[in-house]
């Protein structure tokens, strides 16, 4: 039971997902920004101990998120690559990959919101 039962997804369905997870783990991070600025002005003021946790609580699950996401972004980019390049190329050019990718999500995000404001 080799390769010869394997299914193959087509190059455009791993560029897809890839694309789709940049824009997940760019989102993401907007969110651990955001919450950690929310937990930073709240520090201090008396009596805001539990919204203090709760934005804590929240910026850490959006750093999570963010980690979890890139993995997915690097795991697709290293199945879209050719499989002939030995493992050592498609891993390096997954990792920039997804990392530029992330970034241009990122400014995706950006100027979408600057658009619409």
């Amino acid at each position: 039971m080799g390769q010869a039962n394997q299914i193959r997804f087509p190059k455009w369905l791993w560029l897809t997902l890839a694309i789709v997870d940049g824009l997940g783990a760019a989102f993401a991070l907007t969110a651990y920004v955001g919450n950690g600025m929310v937990a930073g002005d709240l520090i201090g003021l008396p009596g805001r101990e539990h919204d203090i946790s709760v934005a804590q609580h929240r910026a850490s699950i959006g750093l999570l998120s963010c980690v979890l996401l890139q993995f997915g972004v690097a795991g697709s980019l290293f199945s879209y690559t050719d499989r002939e390049n030995g493992y050592v190329g498609r891993f390096f050019v997954a990792l920039l990959g997804s990392l530029a990718l992330s970034v241009l999500c990122g400014f995706a995000i950006v100027l979408g919101l600057k658009a619409f404001r």
